[in-house]
């Protein structure tokens, strides 16, 4: 079974002669004599696409090699030649994300960061690297770098080097080397790494790139980012949030910060209106209830609908005896 992928991440369109069928509670897996549909591996989401037409519900890879995953019920037997295409707009995505991580990963390793794993969803990726935490402005810092390295449109290249060559390379990590032929994406003057993911051509081909947010893992930092098409897709989710709160403050995107500060001091000040009016009406109750005791010998206050905060002011209201006076509340 040959990796299609590996030699041309670009053939999104192929013939593929099935070589094996199985019936799985989840799906018809199904092998091709070569594939050009990427599995989900190495942190690289699966491809997504059809097969003479179906959609594939899945692209995984096992002990045995890659395959698809198409519905039960679909027509596929050994020997036959399927048609098969993969999804353009969700495998650019894939190597967008995926090429802006080697960028990334190379330009904090030059500053002693090492990136420990790759994972990526369909709205963005992150990397988990070796750092307690990192400043915002080293993560300016880099960011802006990734930028310039895309703007160069630096060709990206795939080359099959034997293990006992690697060290002829500048490899950033050396895997463990178990024979046979090893796969290495560079990034013409900036980057190698062995690598199996699909990649783009040209790093402009990656276009727009944002590190959005960090998070702690463990001892280390997990780094999100964004990149190509999930960069547009991400500033247009936060555009509409903005214009949304735009309307509902009745204020311009440079005017939101001071709308917010306003409003919550708006609303400590009505807090503590809110809790002086009701220490007033606590204390006239208070007062009411010990009358009816004087007059009757007893006194029943129902605080129905009322902020449990009131019931404990009346129970607690110093009445002039010296200390308060506890009135059971029913």
């Amino acid at each position: 079974m040959q990796k299609g992928y590996w030699e041309d991440g670009s053939k999104l369109q192929f013939d593929g002669i099935v070589t094996a069928t199985a019936e799985t509670e989840h799906g018809i897996v199904v092998r091709f004599e070569k594939t050009y549909f990427y599995p989900e591996c190495g942190g690289q989401l699966g491809d997504g696409g059809t097969v003479s037409g179906t959609t594939i519900l899945d692209a995984q890879q096992d002990d045995v090699g890659p395959y698809v995953l198409l519905p039960s019920g679909s027509s596929v037997d050994v020997g036959q030649q399927l048609f098969c295409v993969v999804d353009a707009e969700r495998r650019g995505r894939h190597t967008q994300l995926h090429s802006a991580q080697h960028i990334l990963s190379r330009l904090l390793d030059d500053k002693g960061i090492r990136t420990l794993s790759f994972h990526m969803t369909e709205e963005e990726a992150s990397i988990e690297i070796e750092a307690t935490a990192i400043s915002d402005s080293v993560l300016m810092e880099v960011e802006d770098a990734v930028e310039r390295a895309i703007w160069r449109c630096l060709p990206v290249e795939t080359l099959f080097v034997e293990a006992a060559d690697i060290a002829a390379y500048d490899v950033r990590k050396v895997p463990e080397l178990a024979g046979g032929p090893l796969r290495l994406v560079r990034i013409r003057g900036l980057d190698t790494n062995p690598c199996g993911g699909t990649h783009v051509a040209s790093t402009g081909e990656i276009g727009a790139f944002a590190i959005v947010r960090t998070d702690k893992v463990r001892a280390n930092t997990r780094l999100y980012f964004v990149a190509g098409r999930t960069a547009t897709a991400y500033y247009r989710r936060n555009d509409t949030v903005l214009r949304e709160i735009e309307q509902q403050l009745t204020c311009g995107v440079g005017d939101i910060s001071a709308s917010i500060l306003r409003l919550q001091q708006r609303d400590h000040d009505a807090g503590r209106q809110v809790k002086g009016l009701l220490a007033m009406a606590a204390d006239e109750a208070a007062h009411q209830a010990l009358d009816e005791i004087g007059s009757h010998g007893v006194a029943v206050m129902v605080l129905d609908w009322v902020p449990s905060e009131f019931a404990h002011m009346v129970s607690k209201v110093d009445v002039g005896s010296g200390s308060p006076v506890r009135l059971p509340l029913h």
